[in-house]
């Protein structure tokens, strides 16, 4: 649940991953699945082994695209706010992602704290009214200046006697009331003399007409005729202060005409305008507040204990509203649900609110429509966050033009639309800048984004940005999580690239990039998290990487690469992840990978691969993932392989190994869950000691040329028992050459 109360933690994290409120998490975000490898011939043939191929379990290799994934609790001091999705969920292992490619609602310091051609009209509509005024004041000729003077100070002096005008009214209505009551009065103790004295009757006179119906309440009309003084004093205060959004409060149907019959009839602090602006500030908060709620579906939300009722802050000894927090005077300044089954959209009416520094709604997926050109007026918000709900159209300019201290941006996951304009490079004190999953298209104005000297988070991924990288992206020396995967994104990559000596993050992939890998790589020393995965890049890894000491996961997969594998990779001593399937790649894996003492997982299928490294012993601690499906490797299984004890997937499908398997296997990998040894030259009697692989979910032996029975000592591992689902063996055709009464798949045969 957000507590809004609870913004003014200084927490601004390091970086951006969901839940934003840990910020040493690593995990970038954007599911692009590192590992998830259609054509690997495992995965065309197992279910299981297709999510192994991809990475392990699922999705590993990292920046997993997850939303949500900055929490309201972070940065901002959204303290009691839940992380929508925490980013260690990579299949095979819980770190393979990126430093966080995350959402949540953070800032720091403070509190709780897309545009259609209509949009763009609204905008240039503003814009013209803005010159016309402007023409207007600067005077047509010398004929008109001196009717233009006095207009001007008869405007001036209207305005300067708004208040007093407002406590005139007052005192003229409270007279009028004074001299009927008098009049009332005395009539009454006439006709109690006449009564009371004496046997005289008392004159007759015509009764005045009463002030009031002589049946029901009265009843508020806010949009016919007055009823009530307080309801014209109500009115008159409105369209006097808020005069843009006054006339739909007097608009039948609208939810704004329903928050002002609430503020007339139902409010239960009947508050009354006295001319003084802290009243009318007091009134008119209150009324914007209705206005969202009716605008939102309040009677539908899953939380709305208090709303409509008492004081909004909680102030004279009740409960405030839920999701409101305020500051010491009375004012909203934040205002803060998630998952709380709004339906509708945000009336521009929030705008009234304008000490609100912290405005997020998330998690609402019938609440939308688009925001509104007014949020720009709002000029103290720090953290926007409308994300994971159902906005659509552009990005309002004004958001752009207005918000000066706007520190934390978050719009994913809606159906936004149109450009990221230029302007944006004006939110001089913007750090975090999040639009995953929109429909967004144009540049990435690297430009214009170089001009935000506080921006540490870019989060693009999942539009349909296009264009090449502008070499002016190294200029934002402060960058350090860049998510740019899943766009249209062309061109080579920028040599500048090095000069982001910051960043944490890196994620381009599923883009159209394509040429080398600039040298200059090397010099993001700090960097944790690089994948490139799904595009056209070429030529041979560069050895710079070797100096990217931080690195703990590197995906290159399905690309052009080629050449060999560079032994510099063996000195990343940080690496856990190294995804480099799917290219052509080639030559035997340099031993001084076999060496590193904390890799977790190493993907090599489908590329040109010829033999294993020498030792492995370095891995025998950490390994637990080894991909080595369609390559060239051959000869014998070295036992070396049993090595690695704590292995729970071995891919060596598709190359030319012969000999037996070794029975090491069976002895020394317990962990075993995934065994691919098929479309080899491999010989022999299946090992029976298989059956000691306790874990074992599946197995494939078929195109090879074993010979003989599967063992019921394996078979056993199938039955209710076990948790052996898939055993292929060649058990099928005419002629089989290995007997098997439990397997899932005989081959040759239709499944194979």
């Amino acid at each position: 649940m957000l507590n809004p109360n609870d913004l003014d933690r200084e927490e601004f994290g390091d970086r951006g991953a969901d839940n934003f409120a840990d910020d040493s998490m690593i995990g970038s975000a954007h599911a692009s699945a590192a590992g998830a490898m259609a054509t690997d011939p495992a995965a065309d043939r197992y279910g299981a082994g297709s999510s192994a191929n991809g990475g392990g379990a699922g999705a590993s290799a990292g920046d997993a695209n997850v939303t949500n994934m900055m929490d309201d609790t972070s940065t901002f001091g959204f303290a009691s706010v839940t992380s929508s999705v925490t980013r260690e969920t990579l299949a095979g292992a819980a770190d393979t992602r990126a430093p966080s490619q995350a959402t949540g609602d953070v800032e720091s310091n403070h509190t709780p704290d897309t545009t259609s051609e209509d949009s763009k009209g609204n905008n240039g509509a503003s814009k013209a009214g803005a010159s016309k005024k402007s023409s207007r004041r600067s005077g047509g000729g010398g004929g008109a200046s001196s009717s233009m003077d006095k207009k001007k100070k008869d405007e001036g002096a209207a305005a300067a006697g708004g208040p007093n005008k407002r406590r005139r009214r007052l005192m003229i209505i409270g007279a009028g009331v004074l001299v009927v009551a008098a009049v009332l009065i005395a009539v009454g103790v006439t006709m109690l003399s006449g009564r009371d004295g004496g046997g005289t009757a008392a004159p007759t006179m015509t009764m005045m007409p009463t002030l009031q119906p002589t049946t029901g309440a009265p009843t508020p009309s806010p949009t016919g005729a007055p009823t009530t003084v307080r309801e014209t004093i109500l009115g008159d205060m409105m369209r006097e202060v808020v005069p843009n959004l006054a006339p739909a409060a007097f608009t039948a149907g609208s939810v704004q005409h329903k928050a002002f019959g609430w503020l007339v009839d139902t409010d239960p602090l009947q508050l009354t305008p006295d001319g003084t602006p802290a009243m009318d500030s007091r009134i008119l908060q209150r009324y914007a507040l209705a206005t969202l709620y009716f605008a939102a579906g309040g009677d539908s939300w899953g939380n709305k204990n208090n709303w409509l009722n008492g004081d909004e802050c909680g102030f004279n000894g009740g409960p405030g509203w839920y999701g409101l927090g305020c500051n010491d005077v009375g004012e909203v300044r934040a205002v803060a649900f998630d998952d709380n089954n709004l339906v509708g959209e945000l009336p521009p009416e929030l705008s009234i609110l304008k000490a609100v520094e912290n405005l997020v709604i998330k998690n609402n997926p019938d609440f939308g429509g688009p925001i509104p050109l007014e949020v720009g007026s709002m000029t103290e918000l720090r953290q926007l966050a409308l994300y994971n709900n159902d906005h659509t159209g552009e990005i309002p300019l004004t958001i752009y033009d207005s918000l000066i201290h706007l520190v934390y941006l978050n719009l994913q996951d809606n159906g936004l639309t149109g450009e990221l304009r230029p302007e944006v490079g004006q939110l001089a004190s913007l750090r975090k800048l999040i639009l995953f999953n929109n429909e967004l298209e144009g540049p990435v104005h690297a430009l214009h984004l170089a001009n935000l000297d506080e921006l540490e988070y870019l989060g693009l991924s999942g539009n349909k940005f296009s264009g090449p990288i502008a070499h002016q992206i190294g200029n934002i020396p402060g960058l350090e999580y860049l998510y740019l995967d899943n766009n249209r994104i062309t061109g080579t990559l920028p040599s500048k690239l090095g000069l982001l000596s910051s960043l944490k993050s890196f994620n381009l992939d599923n883009n159209e990039v394509f040429g080398n890998i600039p040298t200059e790589i090397g010099n993001m020393v700090d960097l944790e998290y690089l994948s490139f995965r799904g595009n056209s890049l070429s030529g041979a890894i560069p050895t710079e990487v070797g100096t990217m000491q931080s690195l703990v996961t590197m995906n290159l997969a399905t690309n052009f690469f080629n050449g060999e594998l560079p032994e510099e990779i063996g000195a990343l001593d940080n690496l856990k992840h190294l995804y480099l399937f799917q290219n052509k790649i080639e030559g035997a894996i340099p031993d001084l990978i076999g060496t590193m003492a904390n890799l977790k997982v190493l993907f090599l299928s489908s590329n040109k691969i010829t033999g294993f490294p020498a030792e492995v012993s370095g891995l025998s601690d950490t390994l637990t993932e080894l991909y080595l499906s369609d390559n060239k490797i051959s000869g014998p299984i070295p036992a070396s392989v049993c090595d690695l004890s704590n292995l729970e997937v071995l891919f060596l499908d598709s190359n030319f190994l012969n000999g037996e398997i070794p029975d090491c296997v069976g002895a020394n990998l317990g962990s075993l869950r995934q065994l691919y040894l098929f479309g080899n030259q491999l010989e022999g009697y299946i090992p029976q000691n298989l059956q000691r692989l306790k874990q074992l979910t599946a197995l494939g032996l078929e195109d090879n040329e074993f010979v003989g029975d599967v063992s019921q000592g394996i078979c056993e591992l199938t039955n209710n028992n076990g948790v052996l689902t898939e055993l292929w063996t060649d058990c099928g055709g005419a002629e089989p050459s290995v007997s098997c009464e439990c397997c899932s798949t005989c081959c040759p045969g239709p499944n194979c």
